[in-house]
């Protein structure tokens, strides 16, 4: 399918020294035929500062979507963002996942009709994510194979062999496990077709996995993205205090083949009035 340009969404929660290091990564970006939109759960002031700051001089369009902070609500604020997007195609991602210079490009070269594209992530190590975060200049994410294993010798990161591979997919199944929501793209229209990610998922936890089980569920195939992992910023582990009731409520979509979210665009829209 012609995808251009493409939507990328970054989730954030004030953390803008990890959102500073993921901008970066997308002004590197080779392709430069997208849209960024921030999806923002309720940041201070100091994330809309740093976000005005670099859209001055920032190579693609970046828009702000904020709402207040009333705990963890990903999943709103996704669904906010997706009923502003006009791009055909949508790429998911965090705002602690630095992305290579092809990751767009990939994305972009391999956008069909009828699958969605998982990607994966190479973790980096607490004491290069506070290195990162320290300094003023960006990382410059263009190397040849030779530095990522000297990063990987230094401890610096938790595997090497997804950073030199070749942008590929993987054929096309139907298996739910192993999804991460680092980064996932598949078509705009799917996700309104799904009702959006659903916001019944309270707290952290299992909203990436109901939303690809339901485009499962709505016959979109899975192809996963060898190559072209993003770089997992270390930071402490979200609270866990919901997930108990977040795999319940997954339990009950992959039984029920639920196809579309119980609470997402929908009612969204009807809120708005």
């Amino acid at each position: 399918m012609p995808v251009s340009p493409l939507a990328v969404v970054i989730s954030t929660y004030n953390a803008p020294d990890f959102l500073r290091l993921t901008l970066e990564g997308y002004r590197q970006q080779s392709d430069k035929a997208f849209v960024i939109y921030i999806a923002d759960d309720g940041s201070t002031d100091e994330t809309k500062i740093l976000i005005e700051r670099l859209r001055r001089n920032f190579p693609v369009p970046v828009h702000h979507i904020w709402q207040p902070d009333d705990g963890f609500r990903k999943a709103r604020i996704h669904n906010r963002v997706i009923a502003r997007i006009d791009e055909p195609y949508t790429l998911l991602t965090d705002g602690d996942c630095i992305p290579l210079p092809e990751l767009v490009a990939a994305h972009r070269r391999f956008a069909t009709d009828h699958i969605f594209i998982s990607g994966s992530r190479v973790l980096l190590s607490a004491t290069w994510t506070a290195t990162l975060c320290a300094q003023s200049a960006a990382l410059t994410t263009d190397r040849p194979a030779i530095w990522w294993l000297q990063q990987r010798f230094k401890g610096h990161i938790n595997r090497v062999m997804p950073l030199l591979l070749p942008a590929a997919l993987s054929p096309a199944s139907t298996r739910l496990e192993g999804i991460r929501g680092c980064h996932l793209s598949c078509p705009t229209a799917a996700l309104r077709q799904i009702n959006g990610f659903d916001e019944s998922f309270e707290g952290w936890g299992r909203e990436d996995s109901d939303l690809t089980a339901r485009l499962l569920h709505a016959g979109l195939k899975r192809r996963n993205l060898r190559g072209q992992p993003v770089l997992h910023l270390w930071h402490r582990e979200f609270s866990r205090q919901q997930l108990t009731e977040n795999d319940a409520l997954l339990q009950a979509c992959l039984d029920e083949k639920r196809v579309e979210a119980l609470c997402g665009l929908k009612q969204l829209e009807e809120s708005h009035g």
